[in-house]
Order: C-alpha cells, then sequence, then structure tokens
C-alpha cells in the first residue's frame, strides 16, 4: 500500500517538475520575446507649417504612465514595444496617435490647433480675433502668396478673397496688376486700394518680396476701412511682414528658377491659307478665276519666286522667345526674450518673351524690435529696393499683319533693315534687335522705406504707440531710339528722352489703444492723430537727332538745339486726420463697433478741404445663445452688420487752381526764348470731395466640427458727388476742369468656404471656394444724359463705368439675305452679302451713329476660384482653377484681319466666301482695309469669359531623418505651373491667353518653376 503511494508520488512529482519545467521555459521565451520586441526610439518633433523643431512636447504610451519630453531640440527617446500607439500632444496643437511598427526612427509634424475663429486678423491700427469681427475682412495666407512664383505678391491672391478683382493684361516683364476692391466707383477719382505695410503707408507692392510676407489682410467694407477715411474709400490691402522670434537662429533659403514660355499666340497665315486669302480678295473684283492666275495676283517684287518655292516667313516666330525667372531670398530670424530681429535679402529677374525685355529686383528687408523695459518697446522696419527694368518696344501688332514674303537676314546672318522687297521703305520688327545701340528704354529706380515706432504701456490696458515712416523713392528713365530704330520708321529722326523723379513721403502716427474688461463687458478704446506729406520733383529732358547713337540718352546736349525740351516741376500734397474707434462687446457674443474720421485734404478748394466719414457696425454671436445650443451641426455662427460713409480726394494736385506754365522752346529772333501759357486744366474753386456711404450684412460660421468654415457678405456702395475730369468746349481756351457730378451704385454678394474634405494620419485634402458678384452701374450723369464719346470711354446711365458703345454686329448677310441686305446702307452704299450685319436699332434702314449702343462691360457678371490642397505622407498637391464670366474685352488682336490679301494676319480669323457662310468676318476685297467695312468697330468686341487652370504646384518634404544629416531642419523641393491651360467661351479667343483682354503686343505665358524651401 504504503509503495503504490509512493509510486504514485514520485509520479506526481515528476508531472509536476514537467509542467513546472514547462512554464519555466515558457516564461523564458515570453521574457526573451518581449526583450526582442521592446527597444529605444528616437525622433524630432516639428511645427507642420513653419518646420521649427518643438520643444517640451509629451509623447505617452497609450494605457501606461510611461512617456517623455521632446527637448529644446525637439528631439526625444523612449523605450517601446511593436503594437504600442505613441500620443504626440502640446498646447496649441492638435494631438495625434501613431502605432509602432517595426522603426526605431519617428519624426512626426504637429499642426497648430488654432480655430478659425481665434486667429488673430490685423485690422486697421489694431488686431482682433476673427470671431469678434465686426467688418468685412479677408484674410490670406503666406503659404497661397508664395504659391505663385511672380515678382507681385498681388498676384498670390488672384481670385482668393472674394470681392478682389485682380488683373494682369500684359505679360511684359515687370508689367503690374489692375486691382478691384467691389468695383469702380469714382470716374476720375481713382479706384485702387490703399496699400498699408506693417501700419505705414507709402509703401508699394511691386517693391515687396513675397516671401517677406506674414499675412495679408483685404478691408472691404466702410466699417473696416473707416479708421483709414478718404484713403480707405476703395478698400484697404494690410501687409504684415516676418518679424524675429524668441529662441534659436533660424536661416532659410529660398528660391525657384523657370521658364516663361509656351506662349499662346495665333499662328500666322503661311503657305495655302495665305494664297487662298489672296485668291479670294482677288476673285471678289474679278482678277482671279483659277490657279492659272496665281502669278498675275503675286506680282509684288520676290512675291511669286517665294510662292513657288514654298519660302514663307513667320515673323512673330522670329520675335518671340522663351523668356525666364528666378528668385533667390536668404533670410535670417531669431532673437531674445528682449530683442528680436528679421533680415532678408532677395534678388529676382524675369526675362520676357521680347529680346530687350527683362527685370531685375534687388530687396533687403530688416525687422528689429526691442523691449527697453516691461512698458516700453521701440522698433524699427524697413526695406531697400533697386530695379533695374528694360522695356522693349512690342512689334508684334505690326509683325501679325506684315507680308510674309521677306528676307528676315542677309546672306551673313545679319538683321536686314528693309527686308520686305516689295516695299523697301518698310523697316523690320527686328530691327531693335541689331545692336545695344539701336532702341533702348531702361529705367533704374532705388526705394528706401525706414519705418520706426515707440510703444508705451503706462499701465494695464493703455498703449501709447507713435509711428514715424520715411519713403524715399529716386527713378531714372532714360529712352533713346535711333532714326533706324522700329518706334521711328515713321519719321526717321533719332529720339532722346532723360526723366528723373524723386519722391519723398511722411508718414506720423499717434496711437492711443485702451482696453478693459469687467464682468461681462468688454471695451476697446482708440484715438488717432495722422499726418501724411508727398513731395516730388521731377526733371525731363527731350531732343531730336542725337549726334552719336552710342551715347543714347546720357548727352541730350548732342542733339539739335531747337529740337530740345527742358521742364521741371515740384508737387507737394499733404493730409491731416482724426480719428477715434470704439469696439464694445457684451458677454462675448453682441458686438458694437462705432468709428469715425476726420480729413482735411490739400488737393482740395478752400473751404471744402474737411470732411468727415463715420461707420457703426453690429454684431450678433447667435449660436451662443441657448435656442441654438442643441444644433450639434452648427458649432459658430454670427450675424454683423454695418453702414458707413467713405470719401475720395484723389485728383491731381492742384487740380483745383489755374496755373500758367513756362516753355523754353520759342523761337524769338533765331533765339530760344521763354513764354508762358495757360495750363490746359482749369481751375474749380468749388470741387469738394467724392462720398460712399456703404451697407453690408454678412453671416460668418462654422459647421462639423470645424470641418466647414463659410462667410456669406452682401452689400451695397452709393457714390455721390462724383469726382470727373470733365471736357469744355474749345471757346473756354482750356481743355478740362474737375467738377463734382453724377453718382454710381455698387452692390453684389461674395461667399467664401473653406472645408477640410478628409483628415487622416497619412492623408489630408481641403478646399477653399471664392465667389464675387458685383453688379457695377452709373445712375446720375450732367442733366440726367449718357456722355458719348468713343467706342471704349462713354459714360452711360445703368451701366458700368468702363462700357463698350458702339455697333452691334449680328453676323454677315448671307447669299440668301441679299435682297434683305440691299434695304440697308451706309453713307448712302447698300450691303450685300459677305458685308458685316449691323443691328439697325432706330429702324430707319441707314446704319448711322445713331445705331450705336452698349455691347458690354469689362466687368465682369462673376468671378469663381476653387483652390485644392492635397498631402500624402511627405508629399502635397495643391492645384488652383479660376474664373472670370460675364465680361467683354476690346480685342486688338480680333481687328488684325486683311481683307486685301497682301498682308498677312492670324490664321485663325474666318472669313465670308459663298463657298464658306461663315458670321465672323466679311469677305475678303483687294485693295481694301478693315475700315473700308461698315460696322468695322464691331469686330474686336466680343465676350470674354473664361476658365482657367491658374496653379498646380507639387512638393515633396525630406524626412527629418535624412535632411539633419545635411543639418537642414526643413527641406522641401517644388515644381509649380502657372496659367497652363484657358478655356474661352469665345472660339475667336481660342489662340492666346484670354486674361490679356486680348492685347497682342505681350501676351501672357504659360510658366514651369522648379524651387527649394531650405531652414537651417
Amino acid at each position: 500500500m504504503m509503495k503504490n503511494v509512493r509510486t504514485r508520488f514520485e509520479a506526481l512529482n515528476r508531472r509536476w517538475m514537467i509542467f513546472s519545467l514547462l512554464q519555466l521555459c515558457l516564461a523564458f521565451n515570453v521574457a526573451f520575446a518581449f526583450q526582442q520586441e521592446s527597444r529605444t526610439i528616437t525622433g524630432t518633433v516639428t511645427d507642420t507649417k513653419t518646420g521649427e523643431t518643438l520643444p517640451g512636447v509629451s509623447i505617452l504610451i497609450k494605457g501606461t504612465s510611461s512617456g517623455a519630453i521632446t527637448d529644446i531640440d525637439g528631439v526625444y527617446t523612449l523605450e517601446v514595444s511593436s503594437g504600442q500607439t505613441l500620443i504626440f500632444s502640446s498646447i496649441g496643437y492638435a494631438s495625434r496617435e501613431v502605432e509602432i511598427s517595426n522603426q526605431t526612427q519617428l519624426d512626426l509634424q504637429l499642426e497648430q490647433d488654432i480655430s478659425a475663429l481665434d486667429e488673430v486678423v490685423v485690422i486697421g491700427y489694431g488686431e482682433v480675433r476673427r470671431r469678434d469681427l465686426t467688418g468685412s475682412v479677408t484674410s490670406v495666407k503666406s503659404e497661397d502668396i508664395a504659391l505663385t512664383p511672380a515678382f507681385n505678391v498681388i498676384e498670390g491672391i488672384k481670385g482668393r478673397a472674394p470681392g478682389v478683382d485682380i488683373v494682369r493684361s500684359s505679360g511684359q516683364a515687370g508689367a503690374g496688376f489692375d486691382v478691384r476692391v467691389r468695383g469702380n466707383r469714382s470716374i476720375s477719382g481713382g479706384n485702387s486700394p490703399l496699400v498699408i505695410i506693417d501700419g505705414f503707408q507709402g509703401g508699394s507692392l511691386n517693391t515687396l518680396n513675397p516671401n517677406d510676407i506674414e499675412s495679408m489682410e483685404i478691408l472691404k467694407d466702410a466699417s473696416a476701412t473707416a479708421i483709414y477715411g478718404s484713403q480707405g474709400a476703395n478698400g484697404v490691402i494690410l501687409i504684415t511682414t516676418k518679424s524675429g522670434q524668441e529662441g534659436r537662429t533660424t536661416v532659410s533659403y529660398d528660391a525657384f528658377f523657370g521658364v516663361n514660355g509656351m506662349t499662346q499666340f495665333p499662328a500666322l497665315r503661311t503657305g495655302d491659307d495665305y494664297i487662298q486669302l489672296r485668291r479670294e480678295a482677288f476673285r471678289t473684283d474679278g482678277l482671279w478665276s483659277s490657279p492659272a492666275d496665281d502669278a498675275s495676283i503675286f506680282a509684288n517684287d520676290g512675291e511669286w519666286d517665294a510662292v513657288q518655292n514654298n519660302r514663307w516667313v513667320d515673323w512673330t516666330d522670329l520675335i518671340m522667345r522663351d523668356g525666364t525667372q528666378q528668385s533667390h531670398t536668404v533670410s535670417v530670424k531669431g532673437g531674445s526674450s528682449k530683442t528680436q530681429s528679421f533680415f532678408s535679402g532677395g534678388y529676382f529677374r524675369e526675362e520676357g518673351m521680347l529680346r530687350g525685355d527683362d527685370m531685375t529686383r534687388y530687396n533687403g528687408r530688416y525687422n528689429v524690435s526691442h523691449k527697453i523695459n516691461d512698458w516700453a518697446e521701440v522698433g524699427v522696419l524697413g526695406q531697400l529696393t533697386y530695379f533695374n527694368r528694360n522695356r522693349r518696344n512690342s512689334p508684334l501688332s505690326n509683325a501679325v499683319t506684315l507680308s510674309p514674303f521677306g528676307n528676315p537676314y542677309d546672306e551673313e546672318g545679319n538683321i536686314n533693315l528693309n527686308p520686305i522687297p516689295a516695299n523697301p521703305t518698310f523697316i523690320s520688327p527686328l530691327a531693335d534687335e541689331r545692336n545695344e545701340f539701336i532702341a533702348r528704354d531702361n529705367e533704374i529706380r532705388t526705394n528706401l522705406a525706414f519705418n520706426s515706432f515707440l510703444e508705451l504701456k503706462p499701465i494695464e490696458g493703455l498703449k501709447i504707440r507713435t509711428n514715424f515712416g520715411v519713403n524715399l523713392d529716386n527713378s531714372r528713365r532714360g529712352i533713346y531710339e535711333d532714326a533706324d530704330s522700329f518706334a521711328r520708321r515713321n519719321n526717321r529722326q533719332s529720339h532722346t528722352s532723360n526723366e528723373q523723379n524723386f519722391s519723398r513721403f511722411y508718414n506720423l502716427d499717434n496711437i492711443i489703444t485702451y482696453r478693459k474688461r469687467f464682468d461681462d463687458h468688454s471695451f476697446v478704446l482708440t484715438g488717432i492723430t495722422n499726418y501724411i506729406r508727398r513731395d516730388t520733383d521731377n526733371l525731363y529732358a527731350f531732343g531730336i537727332n542725337q549726334a552719336l547713337p552710342t551715347q543714347l540718352f546720357y548727352n541730350i546736349g548732342a542733339t539739335d538745339t531747337d529740337s530740345r525740351v527742358i521742364g521741371s516741376d515740384l508737387v507737394r500734397q499733404n493730409q491731416m486726420s482724426y480719428a477715434g474707434r470704439i469696439d464694445y462687446q457684451y458677454k462675448d457674443r453682441y458686438m458694437v463697433t462705432l468709428t469715425n474720421r476726420w480729413d482735411g485734404a490739400s488737393q482740395l478748394a478752400p473751404g471744402n478741404k474737411w470732411a468727415s466719414f463715420p461707420s457703426v457696425a453690429l454684431g450678433w454671436v447667435m449660436s451662443d445663445e441657448e435656442f441654438m445650443r442643441d444644433i450639434n451641426v452648427v458649432n459658430f455662427f454670427k450675424l454683423r452688420g454695418s453702414y458707413g460713409v467713405a470719401g475720395n480726394s484723389a485728383i491731381a494736385p492742384y487740380g483745383t487752381q489755374a496755373l500758367v506754365q513756362a516753355g523754353t522752346n520759342l523761337n524769338f529772333g533765331g533765339i530760344a526764348s521763354t513764354y508762358y501759357r495757360f495750363s490746359t486744366l482749369a481751375g474749380n474753386p468749388n470741387l469738394g470731395w467724392e462720398y460712399t456711404a456703404s451697407y453690408n450684412f454678412a453671416a460668418d460660421m462654422e459647421l462639423f466640427e470645424g470641418r466647414v468654415n463659410a462667410t456669406v457678405d452682401v452689400y451695397q456702395q452709393n457714390t455721390t458727388d462724383l469726382l470727373m475730369l470733365r471736357n469744355q468746349p474749345l471757346s473756354t481756351g482750356v481743355l478740362q476742369m474737375y467738377e463734382n457730378i453724377g453718382a454710381t451704385r455698387n452692390k453684389g454678394v461674395e461667399v467664401m468656404i473653406n472645408t477640410k474634405n478628409i483628415m487622416k494620419q497619412n492623408f489630408d485634402w481641403s478646399s477653399t471656394f471664392t465667389f464675387t458678384r458685383n453688379r457695377e452701374q452709373i445712375v446720375d450723369l450732367i442733366d440726367g444724359e449718357d456722355i458719348l464719346q468713343q467706342e471704349t470711354n462713354s459714360l452711360l446711365l445703368g451701366r458700368p463705368i468702363n462700357s463698350f458703345f458702339s455697333f452691334n454686329k449680328l453676323g454677315i448677310w448671307q447669299e440668301n439675305e441679299a435682297d434683305q441686305a440691299a434695304l440697308y446702307d451706309f453713307g448712302g452704299t447698300p450691303f450685300r452679302p459677305g458685308d458685316i450685319k449691323i443691328e439697325d436699332v432706330n429702324g430707319d434702314f441707314t446704319i448711322d451713329q445713331d445705331d450705336r449702343q452698349f455691347l458690354g462691360s469689362n466687368v465682369p457678371n462673376f468671378i469663381f476660384g476653387l483652390q485644392n490642397d492635397f498631402r500624402y505622407k511627405a508629399f502635397d498637391l495643391r492645384t488652383y482653377i479660376f474664373t472670370r464670366w460675364g465680361h467683354m474685352i476690346n480685342s486688338g488682336m480680333l481687328g488684325r484681319y486683311n481683307p486685301g490679301g497682301e498682308g498677312n494676319g492670324p490664321a485663325f480669323i474666318d472669313y465670308w466666301t459663298p463657298e464658306n457662310p461663315t458670321n465672323d468676318y466679311p469677305r475678303p476685297r483687294r485693295g481694301a482695309s478693315l475700315s473700308n467695312y461698315a460696322g468695322y468697330q464691331s469686330l474686336t468686341f466680343v465676350e470674354g469669359s473664361f476658365i482657367k487652370l491658374q496653379t498646380v504646384s507639387l512638393g515633396y518634404t525630406m524626412p527629418r531623418t535624412v535632411s539633419q544629416k545635411f543639418k537642414v531642419q526643413n527641406l522641401r523641393l517644388y515644381v509649380t505651373g502657372n496659367n497652363l491651360w484657358a478655356y474661352s467661351k469665345d472660339h475667336r479667343l481660342r489662340s492666346f491667353d484670354p486674361e490679356s483682354g486680348g492685347q497682342e503686343n505681350f501676351p501672357l505665358m504659360r510658366q514651369v518653376v522648379f524651387g527649394i524651401n531650405v531652414d537651417f
């Protein structure tokens, strides 16, 4: 019995030992496996937007209390295992969770978690949270501005800011832009917005380097612009440049290089296309019936030989080339708790499509601030800009109509001055390219902006600031045109001129701001005095027949004595202003803004120099009300409305005075003598301010937990006492005089929607949609009647300021309409098939000046923009589509039809023949020019609606694990294309970029650039 028990015990003991051994092995294996999975992971955490490292970021292993914190360089080290999840979090940034696999290096970027409503928006003489805005303000981010490689910052916001119409009508190197905020209001008083750079006036958008800009705000309604009074009548563009920061010093290099080319430009007629046009022109007069007659219709010197040998010249192809564009910017920013600074230097160069057309700009910027103590701070902000620009007198419009028969070059490859055998006196469109002393138009310009401020905070809530700014602009433009230059092809005399301008702008602001909050009430009081003064010296000299072409415009004393004209003047204007603003809030829910400004302008008449411009704005955050608390879809909803009055005094200085002018080229007994005459501008002692009263109603909203942000504005602006430069009867002895006459109205709607469509760890997609519709019209003129002038400058009641008034082309008279066409006449000549069919407005069967009518305007029905941003891991893609729809253009290219058949013209022009019953252009006629056709003026007016793929940009940001090997914080490479594709509604505009308005001298070009952004 005991033996059996002992045996069983020994067996049980053996099993227990085996089980224990198995458990020990299992534990060892688990421990070993765990030891294999547990490892050290390191990485760097940076800011998604700036690329700067982030110290103090918390990294926590999800479900545990273990973690780490990044050091001063944003670096962390942590023991982790595969399958665990790390939570990265930091104050002011959105948290991110990342699951660990087998990596030992994990670099991460965190996005700032600032609600769109909490963003600080720059307004006139202050800042405010977006949720507290009562005026209409649109903000544009710095990355949107820098997206478009260009020398002018305004090109980067085209279509991205609702209510702002931006048009670049020329592809010339350094060409500017037309900018309108909520339409045109004034006829002669100017419609360009005011530009404020870092709180100072006097600056120019052309002088700014886009890489230096931190943000841009556009103030649109009367409440937002009222603090600037009359200067803000046409809207205000506020530019904030980059500043220094406390902490480590960051050195950045931003550059791009690319090609401007692949220009959309109409092909010219050559080969069979040209031959057929000549045949048809001669057939109309019965001089051609078959190809056997070709030798007789190509009878000019050298033509028949060229036709037989298929020798054709495409003059535009010889003239145009692919241009280039490049930009390089180096910046340094950093500082301590007391002193912060930002410095940058930039170089930009653009070479246009024509040889001799280029622009070079150098920039240097400095922004330095220093805290003297806890209540005093000083700073200097400034910029030095140097321009060197060469303009080319474009021969493209002439080259389009030039005969394709000729010899552009001689046997040695030199340019032939007279390339057309049939016209030996004609100057070649390539004439200016023979050497550097044939034609030169050179401008050098230096701009110095020096701004400084002193800011005191003697007690809590009170801030006293003084701004003093000086802007000095010195320029010289010299022009030399040789007797054999293309510009002087008609009179064959050399022309030389030299003009120098020195402009000084002074700006002094004193600003007092007091903030106070108690219980549910808060208010901000702002008081301002502003003084500006502008002085401009001008010196001009001109002469004919320069002795030595190599001296260009540097020795006008070598021109003919009797031809010389020398003039100089000094122009001064100043303005003094006082302004006050009260911002009041109750429970951060109900808002009131009251503003008034008093302006005095020197250029207006005595007794009318001063005016007051008040405004009021209300805001109501409805989403904070109890009845909206349960609407989960709506996170924020605010209604706002404003009313205010702005003014305009933008006329020429001394425009209210009758002046006497001196001349020096009177020949008195063979001696150049001085003489005096009255100015052609008559003085008006009663001239006063132009006033614009504006209403604005809007809604701001944030939906679906911030996934959708939207703003809708509806406005109306009524402008009265228009400043108009009115023509005077010749019997008065003067030509023009400024008067306060007429009224205009602008009304419209603006929409801006931002959406976050997809937000994943490795993929993001967001969109921005903008829509603008502005209706502009003249509502009152002298005696309530239209002012009829030329096709492009008539003033019509009920129509926009820039309207077209001419004959309305209905088509081309067809053969089956011959009897009907014969009923109508122009100048006594009846119409026939192949002629332009003009609308008979008054029904008298005679086409004359009484049949002219309103055709359209360059004001579009709407402007639309759609931007999409994609991010996949380290790649980013941005696309931007821009639309301008419902406007009319006056296209010079459409007027280059050559009906006589002996010049040339664009190949797209579809002309009428009995076999081709088109409605585009009339039938060719031998020896006819376009002006020989009744109603020819109507051919150039066409709808200019277009859709354009404005920008596509693809970028790659190098992982920090790689970039750190090169001692680089952030490295991004990108390629960007601009003006890549356009669709025109009218088929006649599809051979060139319609945004240029149909002008042919400097068409817009496509652009592809390669760029790099590096932070050290």
